[in-house]
Protein backbone atom coordinates (compact mmCIF):
# COMPACT_ATOMS: atom_id res chain seq x y z
CA UNK A 1 0.00 0.00 0.00
CA UNK A 2 1.11 3.47 -0.86
CA UNK A 3 0.97 6.14 2.22
CA UNK A 4 -0.53 9.25 1.00
CA UNK A 5 0.09 11.05 3.82
CA UNK A 6 4.13 10.46 3.06
CA UNK A 7 3.39 11.19 -0.68
CA UNK A 8 1.74 14.51 -0.08
CA UNK A 9 4.62 15.19 2.72
CA UNK A 10 6.96 15.03 -0.42
CA UNK A 11 4.82 17.02 -2.59
CA UNK A 12 4.29 19.34 -0.49
CA UNK A 13 8.12 19.73 0.06
CA UNK A 14 8.97 20.75 -3.36
CA UNK A 15 5.90 23.14 -3.18
CA UNK A 16 7.43 25.36 -0.82
CA UNK A 17 10.80 24.62 -2.11
CA UNK A 18 9.50 26.11 -5.38
CA UNK A 19 7.33 28.97 -3.82
CA UNK A 20 10.64 30.52 -2.19
CA UNK A 21 13.10 29.90 -4.88
CA UNK A 22 12.68 32.44 -7.62
CA UNK A 23 14.98 30.30 -9.68
CA UNK A 24 12.61 27.43 -10.18
CA UNK A 25 9.45 29.54 -11.54
CA UNK A 26 11.84 31.71 -13.79
CA UNK A 27 12.94 27.93 -15.19
CA UNK A 28 9.06 26.79 -15.24
CA UNK A 29 7.77 30.02 -16.93
CA UNK A 30 10.23 31.71 -18.89
CA UNK A 31 11.10 29.33 -21.05
CA UNK A 32 7.62 28.29 -22.00
CA UNK A 33 6.79 32.15 -22.28
CA UNK A 34 9.53 32.18 -24.91
CA UNK A 35 8.19 29.43 -27.16
CA UNK A 36 5.49 30.64 -27.40
CA UNK A 37 6.19 33.83 -28.31
CA UNK A 38 8.42 32.64 -31.07
CA UNK A 39 6.54 29.75 -32.41
CA UNK A 40 3.05 31.73 -32.22
CA UNK A 41 4.58 34.84 -34.25
CA UNK A 42 6.28 32.31 -36.60
CA UNK A 43 2.76 30.56 -36.92
CA UNK A 44 0.82 34.21 -37.72
CA UNK A 45 3.66 35.02 -40.35
CA UNK A 46 3.16 31.23 -42.34
CA UNK A 47 -0.70 31.04 -42.04
CA UNK A 48 -1.09 34.78 -43.49
CA UNK A 49 0.21 33.47 -46.71
CA UNK A 50 -2.67 31.61 -47.13
CA UNK A 51 -1.01 28.65 -48.04
CA UNK A 52 -3.72 25.46 -47.75
CA UNK A 53 -1.46 22.82 -46.31
CA UNK A 54 -0.66 25.58 -43.28
CA UNK A 55 -4.33 25.71 -42.74
CA UNK A 56 -4.89 26.62 -38.94
CA UNK A 57 -1.13 26.64 -38.35
CA UNK A 58 -0.92 29.25 -36.03
CA UNK A 59 -2.81 27.07 -33.46
CA UNK A 60 -1.47 24.05 -34.21
CA UNK A 61 2.10 25.85 -33.48
CA UNK A 62 0.88 27.30 -30.35
CA UNK A 63 -0.23 23.85 -28.94
CA UNK A 64 2.41 22.03 -29.98
CA UNK A 65 4.37 24.45 -27.23
CA UNK A 66 1.34 23.65 -24.62
CA UNK A 67 2.05 20.04 -25.08
CA UNK A 68 5.40 19.58 -25.43
CA UNK A 69 5.49 21.16 -22.25
CA UNK A 70 3.40 18.26 -20.85
CA UNK A 71 6.94 16.03 -22.17
CA UNK A 72 9.99 18.71 -21.51
CA UNK A 73 8.73 20.78 -18.61
CA UNK A 74 7.13 17.92 -16.30
CA UNK A 75 10.24 15.35 -17.16
CA UNK A 76 12.77 18.03 -15.61
CA UNK A 77 10.72 18.89 -12.82
CA UNK A 78 10.52 15.21 -11.58
CA UNK A 79 13.99 15.05 -12.51
CA UNK A 80 15.13 18.10 -10.31
CA UNK A 81 12.25 16.16 -7.30
CA UNK A 82 15.17 13.73 -7.21
CA UNK A 83 18.37 16.04 -8.10
CA UNK A 84 17.53 18.35 -5.57
CA UNK A 85 17.80 15.92 -2.72
CA UNK A 86 21.55 15.11 -4.08
CA UNK A 87 22.65 18.72 -4.44
CA UNK A 88 21.38 19.45 -0.83
CA UNK A 89 23.05 16.23 0.25
CA UNK A 90 19.59 15.59 1.74
CA UNK A 91 19.41 11.78 0.21
CA UNK A 92 20.51 9.31 2.82
CA UNK A 93 18.73 11.69 5.60
CA UNK A 94 15.26 10.98 3.02
CA UNK A 95 15.85 7.50 2.51
CA UNK A 96 16.58 7.21 6.76
CA UNK A 97 12.55 7.94 7.37
CA UNK A 98 10.10 5.81 6.99
CA UNK A 99 9.79 6.34 3.21
CA UNK A 100 9.53 3.80 0.88
CA UNK A 101 10.29 4.60 -2.89
CA UNK A 102 7.46 3.92 -4.15
CA UNK A 103 5.84 7.08 -1.95
CA UNK A 104 8.58 8.88 -3.19
CA UNK A 105 7.75 8.14 -6.55
CA UNK A 106 3.92 9.21 -5.96
CA UNK A 107 5.05 12.65 -4.21
CA UNK A 108 7.10 13.41 -6.91
CA UNK A 109 4.45 12.96 -10.02
CA UNK A 110 1.94 14.51 -7.77
CA UNK A 111 4.00 17.79 -7.55
CA UNK A 112 4.90 17.66 -11.21
CA UNK A 113 0.91 17.42 -12.14
CA UNK A 114 0.87 20.12 -9.97
CA UNK A 115 3.79 22.36 -11.52
CA UNK A 116 2.47 21.45 -15.54
CA UNK A 117 -1.41 22.50 -14.07
CA UNK A 118 0.16 26.00 -13.41
CA UNK A 119 2.49 26.49 -16.27
CA UNK A 120 -0.31 25.28 -18.55
CA UNK A 121 -3.00 27.48 -17.33
CA UNK A 122 -0.47 30.35 -17.68
CA UNK A 123 0.34 29.57 -21.49
CA UNK A 124 -3.22 29.31 -22.47
CA UNK A 125 -4.22 32.60 -21.02
CA UNK A 126 -0.98 34.27 -22.90
CA UNK A 127 -2.26 32.50 -25.86
CA UNK A 128 -5.50 33.84 -25.58
CA UNK A 129 -3.83 36.92 -24.47
CA UNK A 130 -1.80 37.29 -27.25
CA UNK A 131 -3.32 35.92 -30.18
CA UNK A 132 -6.32 35.80 -32.48
CA UNK A 133 -7.46 32.39 -32.03
CA UNK A 134 -10.36 30.47 -30.55
CA UNK A 135 -9.08 29.55 -26.61
CA UNK A 136 -11.69 27.04 -26.15
CA UNK A 137 -10.49 25.00 -28.94
CA UNK A 138 -7.01 25.55 -27.74
CA UNK A 139 -8.16 24.24 -24.46
CA UNK A 140 -10.42 21.59 -25.78
CA UNK A 141 -7.73 19.83 -27.90
CA UNK A 142 -5.04 20.44 -25.20
CA UNK A 143 -7.44 18.66 -22.62
CA UNK A 144 -7.50 15.46 -25.33
CA UNK A 145 -4.04 15.13 -25.26
CA UNK A 146 -2.45 16.48 -22.28
CA UNK A 147 -2.62 13.44 -20.43
CA UNK A 148 -1.09 10.78 -22.54
CA UNK A 149 1.89 12.77 -22.85
CA UNK A 150 2.16 13.80 -19.15
CA UNK A 151 2.49 10.06 -19.23
CA UNK A 152 5.20 10.42 -21.54
CA UNK A 153 7.31 12.94 -19.43
CA UNK A 154 6.78 10.30 -16.25
CA UNK A 155 8.51 7.66 -18.72
CA UNK A 156 11.18 9.99 -19.93
CA UNK A 157 11.72 11.20 -16.47
CA UNK A 158 12.41 7.80 -14.91
CA UNK A 159 14.23 6.77 -17.64
CA UNK A 160 16.89 9.61 -16.83
CA UNK A 161 16.68 9.05 -13.44
CA UNK A 162 17.46 4.95 -13.58
CA UNK A 163 21.23 7.03 -14.68
CA UNK A 164 21.16 9.10 -11.95
CA UNK A 165 20.84 6.87 -9.33
CA UNK A 166 23.09 4.70 -10.41
CA UNK A 167 25.62 7.05 -11.36
CA UNK A 168 24.52 10.05 -8.80
CA UNK A 169 25.73 13.54 -9.52
CA UNK A 170 27.91 13.29 -12.30
CA UNK A 171 25.20 12.27 -14.76
CA UNK A 172 22.51 15.01 -13.76
CA UNK A 173 22.99 16.90 -16.88
CA UNK A 174 22.76 13.52 -18.77
CA UNK A 175 19.42 13.22 -17.22
CA UNK A 176 18.10 16.33 -18.14
CA UNK A 177 19.71 15.82 -22.10
CA UNK A 178 17.90 12.95 -22.43
CA UNK A 179 14.41 14.38 -23.12
CA UNK A 180 15.43 17.10 -25.81
CA UNK A 181 16.88 14.46 -27.16
CA UNK A 182 13.93 12.01 -28.11
CA UNK A 183 12.52 16.13 -29.12
CA UNK A 184 13.47 15.97 -32.84
CA UNK A 185 12.15 12.17 -33.10
CA UNK A 186 9.08 13.07 -31.39
CA UNK A 187 7.43 15.30 -34.37
CA UNK A 188 6.34 17.90 -32.00
CA UNK A 189 7.26 21.15 -33.65
CA UNK A 190 7.01 19.17 -37.43
CA UNK A 191 5.28 15.87 -39.14
CA UNK A 192 7.50 12.67 -38.88
CA UNK A 193 7.48 12.39 -42.48
CA UNK A 194 9.95 14.84 -42.96
CA UNK A 195 12.71 13.22 -41.53
CA UNK A 196 15.14 10.76 -43.00
CA UNK A 197 14.20 7.38 -42.97
CA UNK A 198 16.09 6.47 -40.30
CA UNK A 199 14.72 9.14 -38.13
CA UNK A 200 11.22 7.77 -39.14
CA UNK A 201 12.58 4.18 -37.97
CA UNK A 202 13.36 5.79 -34.47
CA UNK A 203 9.75 7.83 -34.35
CA UNK A 204 7.95 4.58 -34.37
CA UNK A 205 8.72 3.38 -30.91
CA UNK A 206 8.59 6.75 -29.83
CA UNK A 207 5.34 7.12 -28.07
CA UNK A 208 4.80 11.20 -28.47
CA UNK A 209 5.21 10.77 -32.22
CA UNK A 210 1.94 9.05 -32.41
CA UNK A 211 0.33 11.89 -30.16
CA UNK A 212 1.22 14.76 -32.09
CA UNK A 213 0.35 12.95 -35.36
CA UNK A 214 -2.92 12.78 -33.82
CA UNK A 215 -3.11 16.25 -32.73
CA UNK A 216 -2.23 17.38 -36.81
CA UNK A 217 -4.44 15.26 -37.94
CA UNK A 218 -7.64 16.36 -35.62
CA UNK A 219 -6.54 19.87 -36.13
CA UNK A 220 -5.58 20.23 -39.68
CA UNK A 221 -7.94 17.68 -41.31
CA UNK A 222 -10.68 17.41 -39.11
CA UNK A 223 -9.75 13.79 -38.81
CA UNK A 224 -10.09 11.18 -36.03
CA UNK A 225 -7.47 11.16 -33.25
CA UNK A 226 -8.12 7.41 -31.63
CA UNK A 227 -6.34 5.57 -33.44
CA UNK A 228 -3.09 7.67 -32.66
CA UNK A 229 -4.15 8.64 -29.41
CA UNK A 230 -4.91 4.57 -28.58
CA UNK A 231 -1.45 3.59 -30.10
CA UNK A 232 0.62 6.23 -27.91
CA UNK A 233 -1.50 5.98 -24.79
CA UNK A 234 -0.77 2.40 -24.42
CA UNK A 235 2.87 2.99 -25.33
CA UNK A 236 3.12 5.60 -22.81
CA UNK A 237 1.52 3.35 -20.07
CA UNK A 238 3.66 0.28 -21.03
CA UNK A 239 7.31 2.67 -21.19
CA UNK A 240 5.93 4.50 -18.32
CA UNK A 241 5.24 1.33 -15.75
CA UNK A 242 8.56 -0.48 -17.07
CA UNK A 243 11.03 2.91 -16.51
CA UNK A 244 9.49 2.71 -13.14
CA UNK A 245 10.02 -1.01 -12.22
CA UNK A 246 13.81 -0.41 -13.38
CA UNK A 247 14.16 2.90 -11.42
CA UNK A 248 13.39 0.76 -8.14
CA UNK A 249 15.18 -1.78 -8.84
CA UNK A 250 18.01 0.80 -9.60
CA UNK A 251 17.33 2.36 -6.42
CA UNK A 252 17.54 -0.83 -4.08
CA UNK A 253 20.65 -1.41 -5.75
CA UNK A 254 21.94 1.56 -4.99
CA UNK A 255 20.55 1.84 -1.23
CA UNK A 256 22.67 -1.43 -0.66
CA UNK A 257 25.89 -0.07 -1.84
CA UNK A 258 25.16 3.26 -0.36
CA UNK A 259 22.73 6.40 -0.90
CA UNK A 260 26.32 8.50 0.07
CA UNK A 261 27.90 8.17 -2.95
CA UNK A 262 25.37 9.21 -5.26
CA UNK A 263 25.90 13.04 -3.92
CA UNK A 264 29.37 13.01 -3.69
Amino acid sequence: MINLSASWAIALRHIRMWRRDPNFLLGAFYWPLLDILIWGFLGSWIQQSQATQFHNYEMIALLCVLLWQCVGRASNALITCFNEELWSHNIVNLFSLPLRITDWIVGAIIFTGIILSMISFFCIFVCALLYQISWLQLLSAFCIFALPLFICGIWVSFMALQIIVLLGKRSVELGYVIVWFLLPFSGAYYPIEVLPAWGQTISTVIPMSYLFQGMRAYLMYDQNPASYLITGSVMALVYASVAILLFVCCFKYSKHHGLARLAD
